[in-house]
């Protein structure tokens, strides 16, 4: 068949839509494209023949749309056989496609890749994985691996990325449990290789040409990228409960938006809208409390996850993305995927990860994790205590690096150890990790620094910047990052009281001296730690109320007193005002004293 008048069809309907006159009609015939009898020789055609980006764009959708729909006539073997033609063309041809055409070529491919997947023997898709890491480790530009790889990730994982099939929830599970088992490890691991070798002295010894210096930083990232989905990863339950953390059957999006089907030419960034369609709609909060955890490993990747050059490859990544903003080639998002990467990495939980023959060595495990983590977290505090914390350029960092802290002191405090007699965590950690004192220390440092970055805030001529951009200095990144480590630190305080209650009731048993030793030293820590915290939050406050006192006019006086600004303290301020409680506990009496010199102070 002459498919030439095919092609200038999309051509000009490619045209008219860019044009508002036209757009409608346009559409419509774009959306029917892909119901074509033909739409897969159609599209062949037009990816061979046209030189419009945009047409070979749509005749992707064509190809995508065709082979969903009539899967079941098209059958598993033509199907993978188009598969694997779209891929060598990515492979052969990639360097002459515009960037939106090439990822849309690449989500094809991984489409496909799904569809089929169920009815791939199981040596066949291994060859495909490993052609993809092949590609991956190989730094091709464009690195056909990586692109591919991200969209089948998304697509298997399921939820607002997953495209719409029509199939049984069965299919799904079987699609996911069979890619976690074994497919997901390997590209994990192509990830890694790609971050180490952009990290070796080597690479940076060698004259940086613009074009390889950018290609560098791209390729980090995308590494990343990878890295942050699959430490993301939920993965699913035994067989016998087949329970899967997502939802199937999202489409990628409602009507042509810039696109065909919410899927526009160019790649919306992420975390926007586009890329997350009706994110949160119908979560509760036992959902959202679930997602800021990381998932739960199998002990499979015990090797790849808890080496201490892994974990330290990931911190030294986050200090590589930084240094790309120096440079001309500096690739947007390396630094904050680094970032969620860290997070993750920071909650490592669960026995199944940890354990070993030997609960002895589980703990040892354990123990050179958490040893890890707190060295390189200690690194990353004391560069975000000397940054300009009030500063908007420091934002990320200083929110990522307290939600790590809190996402490692959380997890932590969660865990048991394995050994014959389990101590409390903080006495593991303590026993275990020389460290210990030194990391809790310089995080009651960070939140006496945010408190007081809080109230230089409020005594600069940035306050009324922040007034009118975020109401007030409460909706600042400064007191997000406080009310972080806030929860961080209560967290630590309770466990602490709860472990002096148990001691006290158990009468003392000769093994636990060492316990007690510890016991006592870490709540004279946290009660000096705590008059300090207890110190800054107070004067912010006063800060607070001066300056609102100031502000205001009598009608606005009368107001907040007609609506009751005590009631509306503790509405607003309930965890801070938890949080200072829980740490007036620790040291009843002085607190008690302090609040006591505050109120005469300000009546006399």
């Amino acid at each position: 068949m002459d498919y030439r008048p095919v092609l200038a069809e999309l051509e000009q309907a490619c045209a008219d839509f860019q044009v508002p006159a036209t757009r409608y009609a346009a559409e419509q015939q774009l959306l029917r494209f892909g119901k074509r009898p033909d739409a897969i020789a159609a599209s062949k055609y037009v990816l061979a023949h046209s030189s419009v980006p945009t047409a070979k764009f749509f005749a992707l959708r064509g190809i995508k749309d065709a082979v969903v729909a009539g899967y079941a006539v098209l059958g598993p073997a033509s199907s993978l056989a188009l598969r694997d033609e779209l891929l060598q063309l990515a492979l052969t041809g990639g360097r002459c496609l515009d960037s939106f055409v090439m990822d849309s070529l690449c989500w094809v491919i991984a489409v496909i890749t799904k569809r089929a997947w169920a009815d791939t023997p199981d040596g066949q898709r291994l060859a495909f994985t490993r052609t993809l890491c092949d590609d991956i480790v190989r730094h091709s530009s464009p690195c056909v691996g990586m692109i591919v790889a991200a969209h089948l990730i998304d697509e298997i994982a399921g939820g607002s990325k997953c495209s719409e099939f029509h199939v049984p929830w069965e299919f799904h599970y079987t699609c996911k449990a069979a890619f976690e088992n074994t497919h997901m490890a390997l590209i994990f691991e192509a990830a890694l290789k790609v971050i180490h070798s952009q990290l070796r002295p080597s690479v940076e010894a060698q004259p940086t040409a613009a074009v390889s210096s950018r290609a560098i930083a791209f390729e980090r990232r995308s590494a990343l990228h990878i890295a942050d989905q699959i430490l993301s990863w939920e993965f699913t339950s035994p067989d016998e409960a087949k329970v899967i953390a997502a939802s199937f059957g999202y489409a990628r999006g409602g009507a042509i938006a810039g696109g065909v089907g919410g899927r526009s030419p160019k790649p919306a960034p992420r975390g926007s809208d586009l890329d997350d369609p009706e994110d949160g709609a119908g979560s509760t909060t036992a959902d959202r409390e679930h997602q800021s955890r990381t998932p739960l490993f199998p002990r499979d990747w015990q090797p790849l996850l808890l080496r201490s050059d892994v974990l330290d490859m990931f911190f030294s990544a986050y200090e590589a993305a930084l240094g790309d903003q120096m440079h001309e080639h500096f690739s947007p998002g390396s630094s904050h995927t680094a970032l969620l990467c860290l997070i993750q990495i920071s909650g490592i939980r669960g026995r199944a990860i940890f354990s070993s023959a030997d609960a002895r060595d589980s703990d040892t495990l354990r123990a050179a994790f958490a040893q890890t983590i707190i060295r390189n977290q200690l690194q990353m505090i004391r560069h975000v205590c000397s940054m300009n914390l009030a500063d908007e350029a420091s934002q990320d960092m200083v929110i990522a690096t307290t939600q790590m802290i809190r996402r490692f002191i959380e997890t932590q405090l969660e865990e048991k150890p394995a050994g014959d007699r389990p101590a409390r965590p903080l006495a593991f950690l303590v026993a275990r990790v020389p460290e210990t004192l030194e990391y809790f220390g310089e995080v009651g440092k960070l939140i006496c620094m945010l408190l007081g970055a809080a109230a230089g805030v409020l005594r600069s001529d940035m306050l009324q910047r922040i007034d009118d951009d975020f109401g007030d200095v409460d909706n600042y990144f400064v007191m997000q990052a406080f009310d972080e480590l806030a929860s961080a630190w209560s967290a630590v305080v309770s466990d602490i009281c709860e472990w002096q209650y148990l001691h006290s009731t158990a009468g003392g048993a000769p093994h636990d001296t060492d316990d007690r030793h510890v016991l006592d030293s870490f709540i004279q820590f946290l009660r000096t730690a705590a008059y300090l915290i207890r110190s800054e939050y107070i004067q912010l406050r006063m800060l607070m109320c001066e300056e609102s006192v100031a502000t205001s006019d009598a009608r606005s006086e009368v107001l907040s007193a007609g609506h009751g600004l005590l009631a509306k303290d503790y509405v607003v301020y309930e965890d801070q005002l938890q949080f200072f409680a829980l740490l007036a506990r620790l040291d009843a009496r002085t607190s008690l004293d302090r609040l006591y010199e505050n109120m005469r102070s300000r009546c006399d």
